[in-house]
């Protein structure tokens, strides 16, 4: 599975000069985890959990033909350094179609995944992410890619769950 670009999406820029030397094929796998499993990436740890789909979250409620599923995020920063992340750098895919991808919806209440948020070296930032996907859509996969120093992309990661 690849990340599915497009000029909405926003990924963190990493500086991962330890993977690059790290990978001796000089390709980065792609890593896959379950909803519920600890992913780690070259800076951080991140989990998603929770995953369901739900009637409505506060005042959102889905278009026709659409349903809203509503799961958490854990991420805790295991580096040295402070990052600003942000609720487009997890990308939620429900499809095998170019568009059949897009971002956590902006922040209705304090629990929701605000716009950004700082992670200092060992913190912790939990939130409930939300996304509109379409009514039939019947899996979703979390995705986060890594991009390094080089501006080459690092390792994808994607958490994967059946709704």
């Amino acid at each position: 599975m690849k990340i599915k670009k497009g000029r909405h999406v926003r990924w963190a820029v990493l500086l991962l000069a330890a993977v690059l030397t790290a990978c001796s094929s000089g390709e980065s796998p792609d890593i896959y985890a379950e909803a519920g499993e600890t992913v780690h990436t070259g800076l951080f740890d991140f989990v998603v959990s929770d995953i369901s789909v739900v009637r409505s979250y506060g005042i959102l409620i889905p278009n026709d033909g659409s349903k809203l599923v509503r799961m958490d995020l854990s991420v805790t920063n295991t580096s040295d350094e402070k990052y600003t992340m942000f609720a487009q750098d997890f990308q939620l895919q429900w499809g095998d179609g170019e568009e059949d991808f897009g971002t956590c919806l902006a922040a209705v209440d304090e629990d929701m995944t605000p716009y950004s948020y700082t992670l200092y070296p060992g913190d912790s930032y939990d939130s409930v992410m939300v996304v509109q996907i379409p009514e039939d859509a019947d899996k979703l996969t979390v995705a986060y890619q890594e991009k390094l120093s080089s501006g080459e992309d690092g390792s994808a990661y994607f958490v994967e769950a059946d709704l």
